[in-house]
């Protein structure tokens, strides 16, 4: 039996170092992909050896495990095979010995045990898998992807396993990928990818397109027909074509529902009809979704459908009140007279005053300058003869505002003034303390009393009034007040009347019936007055007089003061003299002196 290498060389240790020679494989790709690199690998867990089989191999032994002193192994007997050597089979690979020699006894072990050293080739390249999906879930075999399309690479190797899996997506520089991707751009999208395992060998590059549409149909509305004005005014007779457009994966259908009824499908074939519709304003909402669920925002035609004759209104221009179903104006206030048609447009206008003849309306009219009751009627004609004057038979009704009978009021409120509070009245005039209030009063038996105001001492800006006044505040003397009263059609009445303000007390003044002693005087300089003198009051009010005169003497109650008196006491006297004129202005005066 031939013996084995390792047999022959007996006892010397066998340094085995695989050594790598690179090589590099130029692959149909992008210049930016990085070249590959056939290498070595050991699992750092299991320490299997992993080789890439393009690479050769070289034996060196050593007699130690530094690999001081080491030989390469040639073969005398396969010279052109040994140094190097290329592994034969893909994955497991075994250097070995037939019969083990114990370390220590340096004799074969009995029974017979064969050494083996195992190294992994790897001559295989990686296989990478790409996945798309989109927010509905894989759609590989769709020609497109849409909202949230994105993709996946994932490769498997059968030996040493996957080290990196490169990828370029529209002509981008390549990078290692990491994780799912997203597709950002719409329309064609262009995926090259391959993956190289742990010892450089790497797959062919693959390319791969896919399109994706995540932008929805477009949807136009064109109105077939009649179409009177800037609002889409349309006749019975007209009708709505839809048409939808989508760019890549194309029209899956349109929908459309009139005034929030019933959704339903359109077909391409058909047209929208008016004829069920009823007239007056109404809105078509319509959208499109195509082959990928992308759904058009909901779009909206608002349309008007005339089907009726003219529509006649009245409007009030100036004052006016209504009460109930009375309406009142004032002289100053017109009538005006609108009528609309939105088909075929308003031909004349006609109307009568309290039964007389009807004329044509063209602009707004007064009414009667009489005070009370009027009557008005009017009525407006299309340009197809369509009338607003009554049921005239064959579908034309009446449409308009009934305003049968017209108060015009021509005066203004019943207004009068009070006083209440102290006041005081000489001949024609009459006087005020500053708090007396001043009350209105008014009313209006036609369109009713709107309010009151008053303006004093002809301030321009009058004062609406709302409760009783004062004329705190103001000097005394003269004051002129305006006041007025405004009825619900703006007719008002002004009167005025006159006060005078009052708001200064009477001056009080005394006097004592002796003279002062002439050579005394008390501490502070003041005169002495002898104990049987008499004591004189007076007062005096610019205005309305003098109503009471009181006095007290040395903290005695006040007395209404009649004529002189007595009654002073040794030492300080205390003199205190109360004046109040007729509107009730007060004033109290203190006054001290000496008597011996």
């Amino acid at each position: 039996m031939k013996k084995s290498l390792l047999t022959v060389l007996g006892s010397a240790l066998l340094f085995c170092v695989l050594s790598t020679v690179a090589t590099t494989k130029v692959l149909a790709q992008e210049a930016e992909l990085p070249e590959p690199n056939f290498r070595t690998w050991q699992d750092p867990n299991t320490q299997r050896l992993y080789w890439n089989k393009h690479m050769p191999v070289y034996l060196y032994i050593a007699p130690n495990p530094e690999g001081a002193d080491a030989h390469l192994l040639k073969s005398e007997h396969t010279p052109r095979y040994a140094a190097p050597f290329y592994f034969d089979t893909e994955g497991r690979n075994n250097l070995r010995t037939r019969w083990a020699v114990d370390p220590d006894t340096k004799k074969t072990i009995v029974p017979q045990l064969e050494v083996l050293w195992e190294v992994y080739a790897d001559g295989l390249s990686p296989h990478t898998q790409i996945r798309f999906q989109d927010d509905k879930g894989v759609m590989q075999k769709k020609r497109y992807l849409g909202v949230g399309a994105r993709f996946t690479l994932q490769a498997t190797d059968a030996v040493s396993g996957v080290e990196v899996i490169y990828y370029s997506l529209n002509g981008a520089e390549f990078q290692k990928y990491d994780g799912e991707i997203a597709l950002t751009k719409e329309g064609r999208n262009e995926v090259r990818y391959c993956a190289e395992d742990r010892v450089g060998n790497r797959e062919e590059l693959r390319v791969y397109h896919v399109d994706t549409d995540v932008t929805p149909p477009v949807t136009i509305s064109e109105i077939l027909g009649v179409v009177i004005g800037n609002d889409n005014t349309v006749t019975p007779q007209s009708q709505i074509r839809l048409e939808a457009k989508d760019a890549l994966s194309g029209v899956r259908s349109t929908r459309y529902r009139i005034d929030s009824g019933r959704w339903q499908e359109y077909s391409l074939t058909a047209r929208i009809s008016m004829k069920q519709l009823a007239d007056g304003n109404h809105t078509l909402e319509f959208y499109s979704a195509d082959q990928l669920g992308n759904t058009e925002e909901v779009q909206k035609l608002a349309f008007y459908l005339d089907a009726i004759p003219p529509i006649t209104i009245s409007d009030i221009l100036g004052d006016k009140f209504l009460v109930g179903d009375k309406l009142y104006f004032s002289s100053r206030t017109k009538m005006k007279i609108t009528a609309v048609d939105n088909h075929s447009g308003v031909r004349e206008i006609r109307y009568s005053v309290d039964g007389g003849e009807f004329q044509a309306y063209s602009e707004p009219f007064y009414m009667p300058n009489v005070q009370g009751w009027h009557t008005v009627k009017y009525y407006s004609v299309d340009s197809t003869d369509n009338s607003t004057i009554g049921d005239m038979g064959a579908g034309i009704y009446e449409y308009r505002m009934k305003v049968d009978k017209v108060f015009v009021d021509l005066t203004g409120p019943t207004i009068e003034y009070r006083i209440t509070g102290l006041n005081y009245s000489r001949n024609d005039t009459t006087f005020v303390a500053a708090n007396s209030q001043i009350m209105l009063t008014g009313y209006d038996k036609e369109s009713g009393l709107n309010h009151l105001a008053y303006a004093i001492d002809r301030d321009p800006w009058e004062k609406k009034y709302d409760a009783p006044f004062t004329l705190e505040g103001l000097v005394s003397g003269r004051h002129d007040i305006e006041y007025l009263g405004y009825d619900n059609v703006g007719n008002r009445n002004i009167k005025q009347f006159m006060v005078i303000v009052d708001s200064d007390a009477p001056d009080a003044f005394y006097y004592i019936s002796v003279e002062a002693y002439k050579n005394e005087k008390d501490e502070n300089g003041n005169p002495v007055y002898p104990l049987d003198a008499m004591v004189y009051l007076s007062a005096r009010d610019n205005m309305t007089g003098v109503a009471k005169l009181q006095y007290s003497l040395n903290g005695k109650p006040l007395v209404d003061y009649k004529q002189p008196f007595k009654g002073l006491e040794k030492g300080r006297n205390r003199l205190k003299i109360v004046t109040v004129d007729f509107v009730g202005n007060r004033k109290e005066i203190l006054e001290q002196f000496e008597v011996r």
